[in-house]
């Protein structure tokens, strides 16, 4: 399932603010950049994620797609937890290839680095 709307970052008007000014933490599988929440949000008290995948990454769409749809089946499992900021996640290639508990786990250990 897709994020809901209320969570989700446009990346066309957000990108440069993000990738500026943000936070950046490396893990395994995911990249996160964090910035505060931004002024133009009409909640801001609610977390607001953008995933980040380029072609770089896997060329082919049906590969981007499934990186896409397990991101974002992690990112709903931990949203109830994540402090309100501004998220950007890229997801590394080897996500592909990756059981969903470690990746989980990866991407649970960086929102605490990089989120609290």
């Amino acid at each position: 399932m897709a994020l809901p709307r209320a969570n989700r970052l446009s990346l066309r008007f957000e990108r440069e603010r993000l990738t500026k000014t943000g936070k950046t933490s490396h893990g395994q599988f995911f990249t996160i950049v964090s910035v505060p929440v931004g002024e133009i949000h009409e909640s801001p008290t609610i977390p607001h994620l953008a995933i980040l995948l380029s072609k770089k990454t896997a060329s082919q769409a049906v590969d981007r797609n499934k990186i896409k749809r397990t991101t974002s089946a992690i990112i709903e499992i931990l949203l109830p937890t994540l402090p309100s900021k501004d998220y950007l996640i890229i997801p590394k290639r080897q996500v592909l290839s990756e059981n969903y508990k470690v990746l989980e786990e990866d991407l649970r250990n960086l929102i605490l680095k990089i989120g609290h």
